[in-house]
């Protein structure tokens, strides 16, 4: 296996935001960046300070940040970067690979790749703001997976900081296998650095992969962190101590920096139940909880949900 692989932390909309990635930037520092869950773009020439709360740099000092954004809109598109490079951005990411259904209807994400002239503006759009500093974050297509390779010349025109791929096509979303032999195409055909996504879960996966793909520049890790926190560590080999408690610690302190930012239960619950829909898969009795939690209405529930992990 490679030495020291550079590991990112994938955006995953409802989990992966600034509460997580200091939780886990602190209790297991491992990854080296993170993407932010994607930001809209918006119609107008100002954006709001609370459209950017995710990305604030001041609250993002614990993991290096590349804020990422969803639009089909360029002028739009150039507004929001222009307000993150006002914030000292000089590396932000489009995604063009968000698989859920009516996103990629609206001809975003995903659907933005159905339209090259679409993704040609939009890429002129961001390097004229970014320069060097744009990256693209995509699927191998939408029903099939050879979108990809039809637009890798085309992409390979622009001065892409990075193309992170994640090797499935949006009709998947992130069910079925992985498509390593049209990614191991793709990785051939592109000029710029290449990071690769998707079911990354164990350190077994990762060694496999590096030496499968050894021109791979960087490893994006999503739901393998959220089902298992100290997974970046477990790749680095830096786990110390007692896993078992630290994993308490991070848990109970997500848990607690949630509530306080939540405006009742709802919203509270909302987010540590999206989160607990991965987490679960990695913890011992894990669909136990899982069944209690998921009903769970009031923070008393919670508590009494959580009650066998935290003890």
């Amino acid at each position: 296996m490679n030495t020291a692989p550079k590991l990112i932390l994938a955006p995953l909309r409802g989990v992966t935001q600034l509460t997580f990635r200091r939780c886990i930037a602190k209790h297991f520092p491992g990854f080296d960046e993170a993407y932010s869950p994607f930001l809209t773009t918006l119609a107008g020439n100002r954006i709001k300070a609370t459209h950017l709360k995710d990305v604030m740099p001041e609250a993002n000092d614990r993991l290096p940040l590349v804020p990422q954004i969803i639009g089909k809109s360029p002028a739009d598109f150039k507004v929001l970067l222009k307000a993150l490079r006002d914030l000292g951005y000089n590396r932000c990411d489009l995604n063009a690979g968000c698989p859920w259904p009516m996103i990629v209807k609206r001809g975003r994400g995903s659907g933005l790749m159905k339209d090259e002239f679409a993704v040609r503006a939009m890429l002129d759009a961001g390097c004229e703001i970014m320069g060097d500093g744009l990256s693209l974050k995509v699927r191998l297509g939408i029903d099939a997976p050879d979108l990809l390779l039809k637009r890798l010349e085309m992409l390979n025109n622009y001065p892409l900081a990075a193309l992170t791929i994640h090797a499935r096509t949006a009709k998947q979303m992130y069910e079925g296998t992985v498509d390593l032999e049209t990614f191991s195409q793709c990785l051939e055909i592109a000029k710029m650095p290449v990071v690769y996504n998707g079911d990354i879960f164990t350190e077994e996966d990762l060694a496999k992969l590096q030496v499968r793909f050894p021109k791979v520049s960087a490893w994006m890790i999503g739901r393998g962190a959220v089902r298992d926190p100290a997974l970046p560590c477990r790749i680095r080999g830096t786990l110390v101590g007692d896993a078992r408690k630290e994993l308490v610690a991070f848990v109970k302190e997500y848990s607690e920096c949630s509530k306080a930012e939540s405006c009742g239960p709802s919203p509270f619950l909302g987010r540590i139940k999206e989160f607990w829909s991965y987490f679960k898969d990695g913890v011992t009795d894990g669909d136990y909880i899982w069944k209690r939690l998921r009903t769970a209405k009031t923070f008393e529930d919670f508590d009494i949900a959580l009650a066998p992990f935290f003890s």
